[in-house]
């Protein structure tokens, strides 16, 4: 499971896909709502920037429209969704000449459907306290795109770990050495703050 959840009595992605797929457009409009924020939140974690992000989504699901056809309908929609993502993000980077590396202040204005962190609901997570929750979103923003990538994958998005090694395009193990590595320089980071 993805970290979508359904309300009871919505149709799963594969039923959406297949609806999509015979040209039904309001079911393909249910996936984009449903998903919409997860992919927001995956490009902007590699644009760095909210018109670049919301750019870079509509090109995604542009993208995944006309790649309809060739999807599998039994695969995870998102972990799909999520690697296109990616691209077109990375794409739009490029194109606007932002560098690749997060060396740059993070840009702090926010689409209206993004939180202000990008790590929403931690002050619940662990008990911690509003400083610790900066800390960490200051740590987390300090880290690479790779970085930041694979632990949303994980734990923002709520992706199980197939999905999120699916989505990342690589193999579990590759996916929990890169998540190891990651938490471990978040860790560091954090201590240093």
């Amino acid at each position: 499971m993805t970290g979508t959840t359904l309300v009871p009595g919505e149709p799963a992605d594969t039923a959406l896909v297949e609806a999509a797929r015979r040209g039904d457009l309001h079911a393909w409009e249910r996936l984009v709502r449903r998903h919409q924020e997860s992919v927001y939140r995956v490009s902007w974690l590699i644009v760095r920037d909210s018109d670049l992000a919301e750019a870079a989504c509509l090109s995604t699901f542009v993208r995944a429209y006309r790649a309809l056809p060739t999807h599998q309908a039994d695969l995870d929609v998102l972990p799909w969704l999520i690697r296109i993502c990616a691209g077109e993000s990375r794409h739009q980077r490029r194109e606007s000449g932002r560098p690749t590396r997060s060396s740059r202040p993070v840009e702090r204005r926010r689409a209206p459907h993004f939180p202000s962190s990008p790590i929403p609901g931690l002050a619940q997570a662990g008990g911690l306290d509003l400083r610790q929750v900066h800390v960490l979103v200051e740590a987390f923003d300090r880290l690479g795109e790779e970085d930041r990538l694979v632990i949303a994958a994980r734990y923002l998005l709520g992706l199980s770990r197939d999905a999120a090694a699916d989505a990342l395009s690589l193999s579990s193990g590759l996916l929990d050495e890169q998540l190891r590595g990651a938490l471990d320089r978040l860790r560091t980071r954090m201590v240093a703050a």
